[in-house]
Formats: structure tokens, sequence, C-alpha cells
């Protein structure tokens, strides 16, 4: 009986050993999960050396390289639309064997512009026949001219003999100034004649005139009745129809553009009209390289290059000025379609070996918050300044601020201009622990930080914060 009470409380003893033992393990394990309580858990990477490419970034429109509005040149009704949206069209090829002759586009109703342009040839018809008749005219009247001058020359010969028989007295004064009279009268009368012809030859220079303006009547009238037939300026997509068949047309004036019927546009390429902001304009310059995203396909990334910039500057819907940069997009651009959406990032210089660190770690803090010590003849601290660009570098467990001249930055990464070396690790996060932190703080590095250099995927930076 004395055994079995002493095996009891040996196994007794054994069983609170081990709960104690599991215990102690258990509060050993907890502690070591949570750490010391005066410390911070954060995130950290070393400042590296790399490649940082400093950007400028604006969205823009997706619309076709070429493209070409088509309008009626004379106000008439459709009757004809041989085409729809999405049809191809071409050119023409008149190189070709046989030739291809362009797509017709759009027919107008002709038959007002086909009676204007009988009615101009009507006219051209009779200023012809008017000149032939003021011809024949002038010709009549020259040879007319021709026997006046014989008998004037008559009259003159007969003047002369009057002359000299009043001189010998064998005639009478009377008879001398009848003779006188008559010779004056046929002089007049080729004079008169000389003058007709002269203001029938100007008259068939005005005749001559009008007939070029009538010509010139019927020209116009043919080229207006070929309006009536649109051809395909180009090979291209209709992109855009307008008109319907049966509708009036209407030219362009000073204050409205007229109707565009339809638009044809080449699609094989594409350009991004980006608003570019007036701070940036000045980093573009055209051959620059580019990424598009198309928010419609923002899973595919397009290469492209700057093709060029306005000389003037457009302001937005918001007021904001912006210069108009034209992206030529490349490779495949097929599924693209006009007016999408998108987004550029162009590349407007690279910067070599260079010491950079993620964004998220470059703060902002006021100057006066700065250890007395730090502040004092340090050449990257301007006590005039309320704030200082600082990173928290991770020193023997506790945080050290350290003033910092940055530089552009990346979509990730920012330049360190000065105030860091290599291999110094900065804390890079969570976000909430970044915007209290401060000097002199204990803490803890993760052990899941993210790879060295690498930006930092699980923790958004101050500026996707705020948005």
């Amino acid at each position: 009986m004395k055994k079995k009470k002493t095996l009891f409380f040996i196994i007794a003893a054994l069983i609170i050993l081990y709960l104690l033992i599991c215990i102690a393990a258990v509060i050993v394990v907890l502690k070591i999960r949570k750490g010391n309580p005066n410390t911070v858990q954060v995130r950290s990477q070393p400042a590296i050396r790399g490649q940082l490419i400093e950007t400028v970034s604006a969205p823009g429109e997706i619309e076709p390289r070429t493209k070409v509005d088509i309008s009626a040149k004379v106000s008439a009704r459709v009757i004809e639309l041989p085409f729809e949206e999405g049809d191809r069209v071409t050119g023409g090829d008149p190189t070709a064997e046989p030739p291809i002759p362009p797509s017709v586009l759009v027919r107008l109703d002709s038959r007002d512009l086909e009676s204007r342009l009988s009615s101009a040839e009507a006219s051209r018809e009779a200023q012809k026949a008017q000149i032939l008749v003021e011809k024949a005219r002038i010709l009549s009247q020259k040879a007319s001219l021709l026997g006046q001058r014989a008998r004037l020359e008559q009259a003159r010969s007969e003047f002369e003999r009057q002359q000299k028989l009043l001189e010998s007295h064998d005639i009478s004064q009377s008879a001398f100034d009848q003779s006188r009279a008559g010779l004056e009268e046929l002089q007049a009368q080729v004079d008169a004649a000389e003058q007709n012809i002269k203001a029938s030859e100007l008259n068939l220079v005005v005749m001559e005139h009008n007939l070029k303006a009538a010509e010139a009547r019927v020209d116009e009238a043919k080229e207006a009745l070929s309006y009536t037939t649109i051809l395909a300026p180009m090979d291209g997509i209709i992109t855009r129809l307008n008109a319907e068949v049966g509708e009036v047309v209407m030219t362009g004036t000073m204050n409205n553009p007229g109707t565009i019927i339809l638009t044809v546009a080449d699609l094989s390429q594409m350009i991004l009209n980006a608003e570019v902001d007036e701070t940036n304009i000045g980093l573009v310059e055209v051959g620059q390289p580019a990424k598009v995203h198309v928010q419609a396909f923002w899973e595919d990334e397009f290469e492209g290059v700057v093709n060029s910039m306005a000389l003037t500057s457009s302001r937005s819907n918001t007021g904001t000025k912006y210069y108009e940069t034209k992206i030529l997009l490349q490779g495949d651009v097929r599924k693209l379609y006009t007016g999408l959406t998108a987004d550029v990032d162009i590349r407007v210089k690279v910067h070599d070996d260079i010491l950079k660190v993620p964004s998220q770690a470059v703060l902002e803090r006021k100057t006066e918050d700065l250890p007395e010590d730090l502040r004092k003849n340090n050449a990257l601290v301007d006590l005039k300044k309320t704030y200082l660009t600082v990173v928290y570098r991770v020193v023997d467990g506790k945080t050290v601020v350290t003033p910092v001249r940055v530089g552009p930055s990346d979509m990730t990464h920012t330049l360190i201009e000065e105030g860091l070396s290599d291999g110094d690790r900065v804390v890079i996060g969570p976000y909430k622990v970044l915007e209290t932190i401060g000097h002199d703080t204990a803490v803890e590095e993760s052990k899941d930080n993210t790879a060295e250099g690498g930006p930092e995927k699980s923790e958004p930076n101050e500026a996707e914060a705020n948005d």
C-alpha cells in the first residue's frame, strides 16, 4: 500500500513537471513571437547602386496617325453610300496591272448640277456664235470701207479739177463749194466707217473675254458635278459614318464646318495624343522612347516613340496647361480603337551607377524635430526651411534619422545624391510605422523583408496611400 502511494506521488509530480515545462515553453515561444514590447517591427532594405530611369507620365487618347474627314463640297442629297463602318477602302493604284480604281465612298444627287452644266455650255455656244457674227460684221464693214475710200479718192480728184477750173474762172464759186462739200462728206463717212470697225474690233475682244468667262463657268459646273462622286483619298478603314441615304449634306462656311459624312483612317499606324503638363514638357524631346498602357488592354504594354510636340499650349477642362505630344506606337496595334484612353511613360533620362532607395523610405520631417546635434554643422540641414527630407537608417537595432539630398524618381525608387552610403539599411515600411517613427527608436527588422534592392510590393508608398 505504501509503495502504491509513493508511485502515485511520483507520477503526479512528473505530470506537474511536464505541465510546467509546457507552460514555460509556450511563454518562451510567445515572447519570441511577440518580441520586446518596446521595439517596433519594421521592414528594411539596403541602399544599392544601379540604374534609374527618369520618366514623364501623361494621359491621352489613341487615334490613327493618318485620318481624313470626308465632307461635301456641294450641297446635295445623298443617294448612295456603298460602304459601312469597318469596311476597307482603297485610294487606288494607277500603276498596277490592271490599274486599281479608287473606291467610291459617296454618290450625291447630281440633277441640279447637270442642269447648271447644260446651261453653262449653252451660254458658251451662244457666245461663240455671237463672236462669229461679230467677225462677219467686221469683215462687211471693212469691205464697205474699201468702197467708201475709193469714192473718196474719186471725189478728191474731182475737187482738185474743180479747184483748177475755179482758178481759171471756168466755173462758178458755188459749183466749187458744192464739190468741196461732197469731198468733206465722203471723208466724214470714211472716218466714221473706220471708227465703227475699231469699235467692232474692241467689241470682239470683249466677246472673246466673255467666251473665256463662259468656258470658266462650264469648267466650274463640271467640277461641281464631279464633287457629287466622292472617291477614297487613301487606303484605310471607314471608322465613322455620320450620314444616311436621303440626307442632305451641307458645305462648310466660315461659322459652320459643314457636314462630315464619314471618316477614313489608316489603322496600321496609331498615335497617342498625350497631354504633357507644362512643368514636364521641357524634359521631352522628339525620338525619346515611351511605354504606353491602354486602359482597355491594361495587361499589354505598347512600345512607342515621341513623334512630335505642339509649340503652343492648350488648357484642359480643369484649367491646367498642357502641350499635346504625339507618341507613335510601334508593333502590332491592330487591336486598338480610335478614342481609347491610355497613359504613357516617356523615358526622358537614364541615370547609371547611382545610389537609390525605395521611394517610400524617403520622408518629410520638421527641421525643428531633428536632434540638436544633427542639426548643427550639417550641410544637408537648412535651418531656414520648415521641412527636411530624411530617411531612417537601422543601426544596431535602432533608427537613425538621416537627412538626404534626393534626385529624380522612377515608379519605385528615388535617387540619393548625398547622405547615404552603399549598403545602409533604411526603413521602408509598414506605412503606418513610417508615419510615426522617430529617431533612436528600437526596431526589429521583419524576416519577410523583400529581396534586397527590389521594390516593396506589399506596402504602398505614401503617394499611393494618399490616393
